[in-house]
């Protein structure tokens, strides 16, 4: 009977003895876009996105060069167009920076 209290005292005190881990404050996370709009047509890939972050938009075009728009924020639309390389649209997308 003493060995199984000696048992039970020695893993309660094991317990106590782990030192408590407080969890760190989340890093500040700079707010960005919330949401994107997007638009094509067969020459330029579009992109709008809300909030404060920035974008940029880029496409793929049919002769396999990359084309880049302007950065832009706060809901004011990146185009990148194609045609300012005798092409194309073949796809798009846009990056937020």
């Amino acid at each position: 009977m003493r060995l199984k209290t000696a048992a039970a005292a020695l893993a309660a005190s094991a317990v106590l003895a782990v030192p408590a881990v407080a969890a760190a404050p989340a890093a500040a996370v700079p707010a960005g876009p919330a949401a994107c709009s997007t638009y094509s047509n067969y020459v330029s890939y579009g992109a709008s996105c809300g909030g404060t972050g920035s974008y940029y938009a880029w496409a793929i075009c049919q002769n396999n060069k990359y084309v880049s728009g302007p950065v832009r924020s706060g809901g004011v639309w990146s185009y990148a167009y194609c045609s300012n390389v005798g092409s194309t649209l073949r796809s798009g997308g846009y990056t937020l920076v």
